[in-house]
C-alpha cells in the first residue's frame, strides 16, 4: 500500500522512521532487533532501502510529513560518523519539495500518540488507512472511526510541534553537538 499511497504522515517516537533512514541506520536497527545472519541482514537492508525510492519517482511522487520525536535525535547510533550521516541525510531528505519534516519536542509533554509509531496512507480510491506498529509487529487499522480517531491525534500533534525551518535548525544543533570519536 505504502507503494501506490498518493500521501503519507508519519509519527515517530522512538526511531527513525524507514523512509528517512541511512543504510548504516537500518542495518544498526536491524541488527538490535535480534540474531540475524549477514546475508538476511544485507537482504532486509537492501529491502529497507528500496522502499526509499518511492520518494524519489519522476511521476505521482507521494507527499509525506514526518515528525519525529525529539527522542529519535536523541539515541543516536554507536559509530558518530555514522550518527553524523543520518542527521545530515535526514536534513537533506527533508529539502525535497513533497516532504515535510518536523520535530516534537520532548517540551511538548504528553500526547495522543505518545506511545504510537503510526502511518496514514491516502489511497487511489479515495480511501485513508493508518498502520501503527511497535518494534515486533504491526497493524492495519481500515475502520474509518478508528483510523479518524488517529488521525486527529496527529493533526493536534502537527499543530504543537516545530515548523519545518525551527526543526532544521534543531537537527542542525543536533550535528554540531554530535561527538567526533566513539566514547572509549
Amino acid at each position: 500500500m505504502e507503494a501506490q499511497a498518493l500521501g503519507l504522515q508519519q509519527y515517530a517516537p522512538s526511531i527513525m522512521p524507514g523512509l528517512l533512514q541511512t543504510e548504516a541506520y537500518a542495518r544498526n536497527l536491524l541488527r538490535a532487533a535480534g540474531p540475524i545472519d549477514e546475508d538476511a541482514l544485507a537482504e532486509d537492508v537492501v529491502a529497507r532501502m528500496s522502499r526509499q525510492d518511492l520518494l524519489d519517482r519522476e511521476d505521482d511522487q507521494p507527499e509525506y510529513r514526518a515528525i519525529i520525536d525529539e527522542a529519535v535525535l536523541r539515541r543516536p547510533l554507536a559509530d558518530p560518523k555514522e550518527w553524523l550521516g543520518q542527521l545530515a541525510h535526514l536534513r537533506h531528505v527533508a529539502e525535497r519539495p513533497n516532504v515535510t519534516l518536523q520535530v516534537a519536542p520532548l517540551a511538548v509533554g504528553l500526547h495522543g500518540l505518545t506511545n504510537t509509531d503510526a502511518t496514514f496512507l491516502w489511497l487511489a480510491d479515495g480511501r485513508m488507512v493508518a498502520y501503527v506498529e511497535t518494534g515486533y509487529s504491526g497493524e492495519l487499522v481500515e475502520d474509518a472511526r478508528n483510523v479518524d480517531r488517529l488521525r486527529r491525534s496527529y493533526d493536534h500533534l502537527r499543530d504543537i510541534v516545530l515548523s519545518p525551518r525551527e526543526s532544521s535548525d534543531v537537527i542542525t544543533q543536533y550535528m554540531e553537538e554530535a561527538p567526533c570519536e566513539p566514547p572509549g
